[in-house]
């Protein structure tokens, strides 16, 4: 056995480990940024439709409806609370996977290491523990890849969704 290819696979997983990590943060600050996004457009049209609905500022109405019409229309085309649910999703996904398998990979490579630093280690013992150590840097170097391609696809499916939302087809269907 060589160090080489263990060292290589190890520094996949510190690469796959950091996209978690980048993918998270990423998820996270676009997701509170949407989030306030979302806020602030429900504000207006909810609370321009409430005074426009009270009968107050009446010499405003036709301001506070442009401006309610603008907001409706700017969390439409954005599709910003379809791609806001997406981009929670996937960074709370992110940090589940990078959590989930670190806690995994380390409970079960510590008794792996204990056993190569025992005194009265045989040969064969050495190689199984080596060979352990192999399988579940492997499985782990799979496993991340695989959940970090499947939130990446979500990602792009949710985005397409997103953009198929903004056809004009329903509106082209009502004017014939």
């Amino acid at each position: 056995m060589t160090d080489q290819p263990q060292s290589l696979i190890e520094k996949e997983i510190a690469t796959l480990e950091a996209q978690t990590r980048t993918g998270e943060n990423r998820g996270k600050k676009l997701a509170r940024l949407r989030k306030i996004i979302a806020y602030g457009l429900k504000a207006i049209a909810g609370g321009g439709s409430l005074v426009v609905a009270t009968g107050y500022l009446t010499n405003w109405q036709q301001v506070i409806g442009v401006a309610i019409l603008v907001a409706i229309f700017l969390d439409t085309i954005s599709s910003n609370h379809k791609r806001l649910l997406a981009e929670a999703t996937a960074g709370y996904t992110y940090e589940f996977l990078r959590e989930s398998h670190s806690r995994k990979y380390n409970r079960e490579l510590d008794p792996l290491l204990k056993q190569l630093k025992k005194s009265d280690l045989t040969q064969a013992e050495a190689e199984a523990a080596h060979k352990a150590i192999d399988t579940l840097q492997r499985e782990t170097q799979k496993e991340l890849a695989e959940g970090i391609a499947q939130i990446k696809k979500n990602l792009a499916d949710s985005d397409l969704k997103a953009l198929e939302a903004l056809t004009l087809d329903k509106e082209r269907a009502a004017a014939q």
